[in-house]
């Protein structure tokens, strides 16, 4: 099990919450420290978790949506980076000469 939590500024985790705990005791000896439950946002990104699957998702979409609105391009239409998913790129494909490497 995998927890997170927002404690002011500082996003933390552990492997369970006697270890986060344990932390925020140590930390509190130092610092003042507040303890704002489960991490949902932290740098305009939504965090939500799969505890079943035990996966973590981080979403921009809102930072995204802000970003077209103040470059006023809500009207633009979406493209997708044509690269396979799961594509390899090897070692062969990088550029060999001063001029290539310039190009990129």
């Amino acid at each position: 099990m995998l927890v997170l939590v927002y404690v002011d500024d500082m996003a933390i985790t552990g492997p369970d919450s006697i270890h986060l705990v344990s932390l925020k005791s140590f930390l509190s000896k130092d610092f003042e420290i507040t303890d704002l439950g489960e991490l949902k946002y932290i740098l305009g990104v939504l965090v939500s978790r799969d505890c079943s699957r035990h996966l973590i998702y981080l979403n921009q979409a809102m930072y995204i949506q802000q970003i077209v609105t103040h470059f006023s391009m809500k009207g633009s239409f979406l493209v997708f980076t044509p690269l396979v998913v799961k594509h390899s790129l090897l070692l062969s494909q990088s550029p060999k000469t001063e001029a290539e490497k310039r190009a990129y």
